[in-house]
């Protein structure tokens, strides 16, 4: 928290030939970067994208500019996920090919037995301006981590209103 997200090359799901510096993307910006095990993975493909997708409006009502998904994919798997989940113009599909982003955030996850590499865990960030905001980490792999900024969201919402 109060660091700066590392500058390393992304590759999003529009332009997957086309890297952009992770910094550069969230300049100026506020904006929410959860990260996933895999694409189309059963939990991340049924509750994480969905959950987002339901809170777009949300997100945009209390000012942020960007909603980002990040995985140790390659950019044209994470393209066929986002045609699949119909994420475009909401959800920012980002493809982190070698997992230099998630070591650099120290997020990387051993997965070699089931599927075949080092991967990253779940988290989300918020982010303004480059600058890392909060970090929710899931501690257990139970996959919640993705929803707790939702959820935190939601609190925060709730206690406001109040």
């Amino acid at each position: 928290i109060g660091e700066k997200i590392p500058p390393v090359e992304l590759y999003p799901e529009d332009t997957p030939t086309k890297p952009l510096n992770a910094q550069e993307l969230f300049k100026g910006k506020k904006g929410v970067l959860f990260a996933v095990v895999g694409a189309f993975t059963p939990g991340c493909s049924q509750a994480h994208i969905p959950e987002y997708l339901n809170n777009y409006e949300k997100f945009k009502e209390e000012g942020y500019d960007m909603i980002c998904c990040l995985a140790v994919n390659d950019p044209f798997v994470m393209s066929a996920w986002a045609d699949k989940l119909k994420t475009k113009g909401k959800i920012k599909m980002l493809a982190d090919p070698q997992g230099k982003f998630t070591k650099a955030m120290k997020m990387d996850l051993d997965c070699t037995k089931l599927l075949g590499n080092v991967r990253s865990k779940r988290y989300a960030l918020v982010i303004e301006d480059s600058v890392i905001k909060s970090v929710n980490t899931e501690p257990d792999h139970t996959g919640l981590a993705c929803l707790l900024c939702i959820r935190n969201f939601r609190s925060a919402q709730s206690a406001g209103a109040t």
